[in-house]
């Protein structure tokens, strides 16, 4: 099997338009806004069926967004103290058509905006930043991380985009190379998971450069990642082939992990799950690793579950179920990992669906979905447990098997 994906992620288009006829009733729409030292982001979310369109208004200090199946806007934020956004309102032009209007400080900009149809209505990403010229004086602007919200500690995503650099992965019967359309969709992904209270999604590979298989794992480790997610495109022989696909991490292949651990475990200070294993006896950092492996493992499952159920809602599968696999990047001891496979690259079909922005914004949002409901579903109102948490589990269970 071989892995692949296109170009830039381009959030720069200013007509977003989300599919789907307007509801016959209107229902009420939602705005929320983050204020961050360099950026101020607005996340308007819609009720389903409901259309956004961001217009150009000839003016620098305005944006107007046509909202489409929308009844009203309550309970708008207060811009009062915003760097960047003076004021915000509505008017209405007919039943169910409103238009948010969005007033801009002096030297402010509309830097990014997105926009996602999800299963239950549109939302529309719109960042605002500091202009060209008032940014060259100052710091870089950098993208809002979300503040308030239930999770006292972020939940830490990994988005891996296979291949990379020398790397292509697949390509495609029209020359689109995996590696190209995988790292699209890591980008639209990040921006999804950023938009999410609690979350913080950490891209492992940001550019078109190689990485290592392990020194993925390692990278996600570092950042203390609750769940990393690799994202390929399949190929094969056969170009009638075709579906998405979600991997876990097979028997075989973690059984041949601990194996190699267990083996390194003299030559490097590792650390599973927190623990150095250097200077723990064969017999106890076994048990360690076995502990802390097989929680990993289930928290696997559940993830790749909640994700596979997100994506056979809006794509086809090529097999209904998890798959099982030893993929390298899905070795990390104590990090829950997946491997998402998009779709066939070598499908001529697919292929003409992962070159288009909308086919990777449907997989980006359907993969934000899986990660939402893996959350309400496991813990929710509360943060999953941390590497520390799961160190304590582990120690604790430990402790007890050798006394």
């Amino acid at each position: 099997m071989r892995y692949s994906f296109i170009a830039a992620l381009a959030f720069a288009a200013l007509a977003l338009l989300s599919p789907g006829s307007v509801a016959d009733s209107a229902a009420n729409a939602s705005l929320s806004m983050k204020s961050g030292a360099n950026v101020t982001r607005l996340l308007l979310r819609g009720p389903k069926g409901a259309s956004f369109d961001l217009r150009a208004t000839g003016r620098a200090d305005r944006l107007i967004v046509a909202l489409g199946g929308v009844e009203a806007l309550p309970g708008l934020p207060n811009p009062a103290g915003d760097r960047y956004v003076s004021a915000l309102h509505t008017r209405s032009e007919a039943k169910g058509k409103l238009e948010l209007i969005v007033e801009l400080r002096p030297a402010a900009q509309c830097r990014t905006a997105l926009s996602i149809t999800e299963s239950g209505g549109p939302l529309l990403i719109v960042d605002v930043t500091a202009s060209t010229a008032a940014a060259s004086k100052t710091q870089q602007p950098t993208l809002v991380k979300p503040g308030d919200g239930p999770l006292r500690k972020p939940f830490v995503v990994a988005i891996d985009a296979g291949h990379g650099g020398k790397d292509t992965g697949a390509v495609g019967g029209e020359g689109t190379q995996e590696k190209d359309i995988v790292l699209a969709i890591a980008r639209k992904l990040e921006i999804l998971l950023k938009a999410e209270p609690g979350i913080r999604p950490v891209l492992i590979r940001q550019n078109d450069e190689f990485i290592d298989l392990r020194q993925r794992m390692e990278r996600a480790r570092k950042e203390h990642a609750d769940l990393f997610i690799s994202l390929h495109a399949d190929a094969y022989y056969d170009t009638h082939a075709k579906g998405a696909s979600v991997f876990t991490l097979s028997e075989h292949g973690a059984t041949s992990e601990a194996a190699r651990r267990l083996a390194d475990r003299e030559n490097a200070a590792d650390r599973i799950g927190g623990v150095a294993l250097h200077d723990k006896d064969e017999v106890l950092a076994s048990v360690l690793l076995d502990l802390t492996q097989n929680a990993t493992l289930e928290a696997s499952d559940r993830a790749a579950a909640s994700i596979l159920q997100a994506l056979q809602k809006t794509h086809a599968l090529h097999q209904p179920g998890i798959q099982k696999a030893g993929f390298v990047v899905l070795k990390s001891p104590d990090v829950p990992s997946i491997l998402v496979e998009t779709a066939f690259i070598s499908n001529p079909e697919e292929e003409a669906k992962l070159r288009t922005s909308a086919y990777q914004d449907q997989i980006a949002a359907a993969i934000t979905e899986g990660i939402r409901t893996h959350l309400k579903h496991t813990r929710p109102a509360a943060m999953p447990p941390s590497r520390n948490a799961r160190q304590d589990l582990a120690v604790s269970a430990t402790e007890k098997m050798v006394k």
